[in-house]
């Protein structure tokens, strides 16, 4: 549920940064590699949606404590979030991200956590993702 294991492939995912202490924002995600992938028009996609997402880690009991409470406190669309996916004609990972997800720092740390390549990756702000909260986020 957290960002901090490392994949050696690409992977397509769903993310939120958090504040759940009074340091740094923290990386929420879901993905899959490619291979596990579902096919969205011409893209491949992580499959779970945001809500989907969010109301299961409300009900599992392996999610740490912390983290639990302050899903099951906040909706899924109150925290910046934001899709990757596979533009599959393009060969291109687009990262679709509220705009307040959109500084050098965040954009590296998703690049890194999901293994993509900074030459074949492409950023977009999505209204669709808006957001409430407003999470600590560095070089902000």
């Amino acid at each position: 549920m957290t960002g901090t294991a490392q994949r050696e492939t690409p992977q397509v995912a769903i993310f939120w940064v958090v504040q759940a202490t009074e340091g740094e924002a923290r990386l929420l995600a879901a993905g899959c590699p490619l291979d596990q992938a579902e096919p969205y028009g011409n893209c491949l996609t992580y499959g779970p949606g945001h809500y989907e997402t969010w109301a299961h880690w409300r009900r599992d009991r392996t999610v740490e404590p912390a983290l639990r409470a302050l899903v099951r406190f906040y909706e899924y669309e109150d925290w910046p979030r934001g899709r990757i996916v596979l533009d599959q004609p393009r060969d291109l990972f687009i990262i679709y991200a509220d705009r307040k997800l959109l500084t050098p720092a965040t954009i590296a740390r998703l690049e890194t956590q999901f293994q993509l390549p900074q030459e074949r990756t492409e950023i977009q702000s999505d209204l669709h993702y808006k957001s409430t909260e407003t999470p600590k986020l560095p070089g902000a």
